[in-house]
This record gives C-alpha cells, structure tokens and sequence, in this order.
C-alpha cells in the first residue's frame, strides 16, 4: 500500500503542473482564456526531459477583486482519467508601487478514472495557493507558493507528508493587446524526498521537482 501512495504523491506532483495565470483581478464579466504546457523535469532514455503535460484553462471577473477559474488537464486522458481542477482568486492587495499584488487561490483537483474495472475511481485534492505580482511597462513578474493536501490514511504511511508545498517564480510577457506569455520555474514538492517518489525527478538537493511551465493566455473584454 506504501507503493499506491508513493505513486499518489508523484501524480500529485504531476498533475499541479499548470502556470500561474490568474495574477491580477480581471474586473467585473471580463473573461482570459489560456493554454499551459510544461511540466516536471524526468530522467528518462539517458537524457532529462520535461514532461509534456497539457491544460487548457478559463477565468471569469465575477467582481472587481474575485475570479473564478477552473482548468482541464488533457494529458491523463492518455491514460484514461479525466482531470479537471476549478476554483477562485481573490486580491485582498493590489499593486501600489512597489507593492505587489496579492492572489490567494484555493481550488480543488479532480481526477477520476475512465476505467471500468477500477474500484476507487475518484480523487480530490485541495490545494491553495499564495501569488505576488509586479507589473512592468512590458509585462509582470511574479512568484508565490502553491500548497497541496494528499488524501491518504495515515495508517499507510506513517511518514507520508500532511501537506506538499510548492514555490514558483515567473514572467508574464506581452505579445500583443490582448494576448501574453507565461514561462514560469517551479519547485514542485520541495518537502518531499526524491527516493520517495516513483518517478525519477530532477531534484534540488535530493526534494522534489524541477519543473519548466508555458502558458499562452487572452482576454476576452
């Protein structure tokens, strides 16, 4: 069973694997649509090579400092699970000088398998995350933390990690009036050891993932 979490926690790591893009409050019934690509760096075939993991998202100003989000994750479907995750922002700060924009984002993951003779078809995820963002004549800088809930009896695991915490740092750049790039550097399960997971990662210091993020994004006004 220990097996089962360790293989939990590394698809968790994978499946957080979307940009940041819900940096600023979008206003009141404006709408951004975004595609993201990227994901955690393996060790695979003799070479390190990140993961070609794939979301499509979409965000809506439901008023002037809330937008709700929610994202579709096409790659599992690969590998017969439908992934969805939807949840809201919300900008308690915005950008005074050199002060940034605060996000928090608290959103659930959803998978469930496709699978017809699978049991236990459903797993949920709840995940929060914390963002910062300084915008340029040019485009925005940003960093943040997301943090990660596993669902899993600690009878299993007896030192499986309550929570999985993940640091991230990126640039948003302008391609046109309404459309943008994200590349963003993630930390994914910086708590969590290496010899843990399933998955042959790219570490920092034998924790977690070295994760490379793109993302394409337009608003729709």
């Amino acid at each position: 069973m220990k097996k089962i979490i360790l293989l939990l926690l590394s698809s968790l790591l994978l499946f957080s694997c979307a940009a940041h893009t819900h940096l600023q409050p979008l206003g009141k019934g404006n709408v951004d649509a975004n595609v993201s690509f990227g994901g955690p760096i393996i060790k695979a075939l003799g070479t390190q090579i990140p993961v070609p993991y794939v979301t499509g998202g979409i965000e809506y100003g439901v008023i002037e400092k809330v937008n709700l989000f929610s994202n579709l994750h096409l790659l599992p479907l690969a590998y017969k699970m439908a992934g969805l995750d939807a949840g809201f922002s919300w900008y308690p700060i915005e950008q005074d000088g050199l002060k940034p924009t605060i996000g928090i984002h608290p959103f659930l993951m959803c998978f469930a398998s496709l699978k017809s003779d699978i049991e236990e078809k459903y797993r949920i995820y709840p995940v929060v995350s914390f963002s910062s963002a300084w915008q340029t004549g040019k485009g925005q800088f940003f960093g943040g933390l997301d943090m990660a809930a596993p669902i899993s009896d600690p009878d299993y695991d007896d030192d499986a990690e309550s929570l999985i915490f993940s640091p991230f740092v990126g640039y948003e750049w302008k391609l046109g009036r309404n459309t943008r790039l994200i590349t963003e550097i993630k930390w994914n399960g910086s708590n969590i050891a290496s010899e843990n997971l399933a998955v042959d990662y790219l570490p920092i210091s034998g924790y977690g993932a070295i994760t490379t993020l793109f993302a394409l994004e337009r608003s729709f006004k």
